[in-house]
């Protein structure tokens, strides 16, 4: 009776620790992938803001006659370097997003240590060098969990470590990335340089279009093309950029739930797959209106 009392103990907890890894796997899958897909949305959003960006300017001197050498950039508001910082901050969400997923799925590969190196890399590019003490050993327990047993409580304690370690990190990223998104006539975000670009464009080009006769054919053809492209970016700033500034609100949000929820497995996944599929619907628009 004594051994039968024990091993339905053993049995019970063995089950618990089963449905609790469950959990907590669900959740940082979701949580992850949401994140993942996020940062290479807004990562790909910056480049092609940047892309129509210089194309938006070169037809504004093809059309706008004032425009020289002498005032004109043709990356004006889309900087090089400003954009490729704002790409690494995206591409340290991606690369969280992207160890979650391959701690939650137990990936035993060397492609752990790479999305934890690559993320390292990304976030110290972005918020600085300096590591915490907590972050380099979350980090390292990732590294360590390749050559060692992979238990259930040595995996919940990796994932564990890795949320609260850099759950300040990331609110920190998607501060940053809901600001480049915002909109406002006050705005000096990236997303409203993109927004203003777009509208004169379409300014000058409308003008031409609307001026029936005075134009030759070939300065219709264009600006018509130019009237196009700043029709399309208009709608692109609110189909997706507005709606990643909204995913980011959302996500600052998920962040705090799964750092609180991993302390003490209460994690309310109807929330986080909501998160999921706000990003998803994102996602989608930004097919419809890839070029």
């Amino acid at each position: 009776m004594k051994y039968m009392l024990i091993a339905c103990i053993t049995v019970c907890a063995f089950l618990s620790g089963c449905a609790t890894n469950a959990t907590q796997r669900n959740a940082m899958e979701s949580f992850g992938l949401a994140t993942e897909r996020v940062g290479r949305m807004s990562e790909s959003e910056f480049l092609s803001m940047r892309s129509e960006v210089i194309e938006m300017n070169s037809l504004l001197v093809l059309l706008d006659t004032s425009k020289n050498t002498d005032n004109w950039a043709y990356d004006e508001s889309a900087l090089a370097e400003t954009t490729a910082m704002r790409v690494a901050a995206c591409k340290s969400l991606r690369m969280y997003g992207d160890l979650l997923i391959r701690l939650a799925a137990d990936d035993r590969t060397e492609m752990v240590r790479r999305s934890a190196r690559v993320f390292l890399d990304n976030i110290t590019e972005t918020l600085g060098p300096e590591l915490t003490r907590a972050q380099e050993e979350a980090v390292q327990n990732v590294t360590r969990g390749l050559d060692a047993p992979w238990t259930a409580r040595r995996k919940s304690e990796t994932i564990k470590g890795i949320v609260l370690a850099f759950a300040d990190s990331v609110t920190s990223l998607t501060n940053r990335l809901q600001a480049d998104f915002s909109l406002g006539e006050s705005s000096l975000s990236y997303l409203q340089a993109y927004a203003d670009t777009a509208m004169k464009l379409e300014i000058i080009s409308a003008a031409i279009i609307d001026s029936q006769d005075t134009y030759s054919l070939l300065e219709r053809s264009k600006a018509v093309k130019a009237f196009v492209l700043a029709q399309e970016s208009r709608v692109r700033v609110h189909a997706i950029g507005a709606r990643i500034h909204e995913a980011m609100a959302t996500l600052q949000k998920a962040n705090a739930h799964v750092a609180s929820a991993v302390q003490d497995d209460s994690y309310d996944l109807q929330e986080i797959r909501e998160y999921g599929k706000q990003i998803q619907k994102i996602s989608t628009m930004q097919l419809v209106l890839s070029r």
